[in-house]
């Protein structure tokens, strides 16, 4: 079975990893007074954003995700001819509507996909998941490694993917250092979020205090503060080595930076960590953080991900059958998230 998987831009993976799987990118709209972006996880443009918009801290930018209709032709126009199953993983529910909207939209696709397919002589089953990561940014990107890998490794299922994936989404450990506690206080402000207060982000500028955000089964805080970013990085490095130790569930590490990533691997607490990382079997992945997510925390956050352990084990006869059809113990059919069209 043709399988392809779709995440929305948020979501951050190297280009390289985007492009040697390919993953396709459900666009996020970034709208600057009269002007238009969109954020297609394009490297090149987002660092060409990050210096032209981002200093600018006057401007008044605002996300949009793709509506429901979007979604809708986006699948009809190209993707239910392509593939015969298609998973979505998304951006926590808890901030952004993409999951939410995504679901909508696979109503819509149930009722209207035939005819296109038949036209194309496609007389077979079409299945769809859309999973809410329920983390954001590099933690969505970890999880989605995972999914690819399940399912060109092992050639899982959707079902028992489902399965696998929304436990692992439970491990997930995301975490922040934003550079500059303005966007995130900005930002959060016109959301009625209060991650950063208004005390916090004085106090914090003046002393030049970074806080560690950690995001956890949809919940976020603050994990650690310290004085100077490259402090506070010490730290959190420090915390993904704790866990390289006690055993993570993936050995992948996944990490993004706002700005050009050489920035970052240039730094000796990051070099002393790829070598730690590397003697003890583990990836690292660092890409150009996204644009909808430096619209929100601002140029020169950095962030990363990992699945703890431990690894969670694979359903019994959980892969696809030579005949092409779903040999599950949780098929498409049988849930009521997931849709056989």
């Amino acid at each position: 079975m043709r399988t392809g998987v779709v995440i929305d831009s948020a979501c951050d993976l190297p280009q390289s990893y985007l492009q040697q799987h390919n993953i396709h990118i459900m666009p996020i709209s970034l709208h600057f007074g009269y002007d238009t972006f969109k954020d297609v996880r394009d490297p090149d443009a987002t660092q060409a954003f990050y210096r032209r918009y981002l200093s600018e801290k006057t401007l008044d930018a605002e996300t949009a995700p793709f509506s429901v209709e979007q979604i809708k032709q986006l699948f009809l126009d190209e993707l239910v001819l392509k593939y015969d199953r298609v998973l979505v993983i998304t951006i926590s529910h808890a901030r952004s509507q993409i999951f939410a909207n995504a679901s909508e939209a696979s109503f819509a696709i149930l009722k209207q996909y035939r005819e296109k397919r038949q036209q194309a002589g496609l007389n077979s089953p079409f299945y769809l998941t859309v999973l809410d990561s329920q983390t954001l940014f590099t933690g969505e990107g970890v999880l989605v490694h995972e999914a690819v890998r399940l399912l060109e490794g092992h050639n899982l299922a959707i079902g028992a993917l489902r399965t696998v994936i929304e436990q692992l989404s439970q491990q997930v450990h995301a975490y922040l250092i934003p550079e500059d506690l303005f966007y995130l206080r900005y930002r959060g402000s016109k959301k009625g979020e209060k991650t950063i207060g208004l005390f916090g982000y004085h106090f914090g500028s003046l002393l030049d205090i970074k806080p560690v955000i950690g995001f956890h089964r949809g919940e976020s805080a603050v994990v650690h503060k310290d004085r100077g970013f490259d402090r506070a990085l010490t730290k959190l490095l420090e915390l993904a080595q704790q866990a390289i130790a006690a055993g993570l569930a993936t050995p992948v590490i996944n990490m993004s930076y706002a700005g050009n990533p050489e920035v970052v691997r240039r730094k000796r607490i990051f070099t002393d960590f790829e070598r730690y990382a590397q003697a003890h079997g583990v990836e690292l992945m660092l890409s150009v953080m996204s644009t909808t997510a430096g619209i929100n925390v601002g140029p020169g956050a950095f962030a990363l991900a990992y699945i703890a352990g431990p690894p969670v084990a694979l359903p019994a006869a959980a892969t696809v059958s030579g005949n092409g059809r779903e040999a599950s113990l949780a098929t498409i059919d049988d849930s009521p998230t997931d849709w056989s069209i």
